[in-house]
């Protein structure tokens, strides 16, 4: 879905970024959201919806900023540097896994402003199953507009991240992305664009 901005004056400015993983399976040259997916590469859709399997309450949650999409309407993209989860992470006491240490680097403005929001991300919803209804309202309310202001609120690892990485026993699997807030595109990415790098952590 391609969006038109109508404030072409609150995109971020040139220093700043977003953060994706670099999918160890990815095709071409776009990023897609994973529903976007279903379309174009079906069995890799298959493949990566199925870690939904157990938690389709997930799924089915809703954001009410972007026209109340779906979850996997958007793409996931981490407003911190990689580096610094991984400094975070080996401070409790953990590795960052092999598979997690390349990122795009995406100039944020590349991202249009009216498709793209920034969620605080509220650590409760994650834990068990929940009302999908509430939890999506609750989103819509942790959301804010994307912009330099924005991003610069968030650019460092929050306290609840760095206290659930020291609640997790070294060597057990740790949850990369929990507390961490999220910047949420609605659309694909071309990787093609100038201002898309790699950066390996």
């Amino acid at each position: 879905m391609s969006v038109q901005s109508k404030r072409p004056d609150a995109r971020p400015r040139p220093d700043r970024y977003v953060y994706h993983r670099v999918p160890p399976n990815l095709r071409g040259s776009i990023l897609y959201p994973l529903n976007s997916m279903r379309g174009v590469f079906p069995d890799l859709y298959r493949e990566r919806r199925s870690n939904y399997a157990s938690r389709e309450d997930i799924a089915a949650l809703r954001i009410p900023p972007l026209g109340y999409c779906l979850w996997n309407d958007v793409l996931h993209l981490s407003p911190v540097h990689p580096d610094r989860i991984k400094d975070a992470l080996t401070a409790a006491g953990h590795a960052l896994p092999e598979e997690w240490r390349r990122y795009f680097q995406i100039d944020a403005r590349l991202l249009d402003p009216a498709a793209t929001v920034v969620y605080k991300l509220s650590t409760f919803l994650w834990p068990g199953q929940f009302n999908v209804a509430v939890a999506s309202e609750e989103i819509g309310r942790d959301c804010l507009p994307f912009s330099a202001e924005t991003l610069d609120l968030f650019m460092d690892v929050p306290t609840a991240a760095r206290e659930y990485y020291a609640s997790v026993v070294p060597g057990a699997g740790v949850a990369l992305f929990l507390g961490i807030p999220h910047v949420l595109h609605r659309g694909p990415i071309d990787l093609k664009q100038d201002g898309i790098s790699i950066v390996e952590v």
